[in-house]
């Protein structure tokens, strides 16, 4: 059964704020437990107004996709999509998000076939087309991973209030990156339906993604 307007709502808002006030600066721990109190808090307050959305979630955008391939959002429009913001060389919370997205995918079945994942970098220095191409082979087949220029990845993040910074560097040498860490689910219209947070167990999203389809 589809979910309310009103509960969806509040569980939405109460996922990104959640998620702005942590995801964002990497807590991914305190991010997986306050998403793991908002089912509980959604239905709590179910019965009162729509919790309201201090911003816009999505919006225009014009990148390049990992084959080097102009794109925009009109490009995506009849197909739902889930969006996650990470980079090539992160090894935290990016394997989680793609890994958990493809699983989803597969999950779904047939259902899986109306929805386009996207992969969008917050690296634009780092993230070539190349580079993001080897990337995303590791992922999902039908996965697509978005890059640009500085300007136009600020934009897109921006339209996702999705933070990102430079934190340090690992052993490695390679610089690490805190950046929000939510799956967006986008309707065939382009207009935001609901987050989900990576740490939810694969059968739990795909139930969810379920009702919105």
């Amino acid at each position: 059964m589809r979910p309310s307007r009103r509960a969806a709502g509040c569980l939405a808002a109460l996922w990104l704020l959640a998620g702005t006030a942590a995801a964002h600066e990497g807590h991914e721990k305190a991010a997986a437990e306050a998403a793991g109190r908002a089912p509980d808090s959604a239905a709590e307050t179910a019965g009162e107004a729509p919790a309201a959305f201090p911003f816009e979630v999505g919006g225009p955008f014009a990148l390049i996709d990992h084959t080097g391939r102009a794109v925009t959002e009109r490009d995506f429009l009849g197909s739902y999509l889930l969006v996650f913001f990470g980079y090539a060389g992160c090894e935290a919370i990016c394997p989680v998000g793609l890994k958990r997205m493809a699983e989803v995918l597969d999950l779904l079945g047939e259902d899986g076939a109306r929805i386009q994942p996207l992969l969008i970098t917050v690296d634009p220095e780092r993230d070539t087309p190349e580079v993001l191409a080897t990337r995303v082979a590791e992922g999902h087949p039908r996965l697509i991973g978005l890059t640009g220029t500085a300007a136009q990845l600020a934009a897109v993040a921006k339209a996702y209030n999705v933070g990102s910074k430079f934190v340090g560097t690992s052993w490695k040498g390679d610089p690490i990156l805190s950046h929000g860490s939510y799956i967006y689910l986008m309707g065939p219209d382009g207009g935001f339906a609901t987050l989900l947070p990576p740490v939810l167990p694969p059968d739990a999203m795909a139930k969810t993604i379920r009702n919105y389809l």
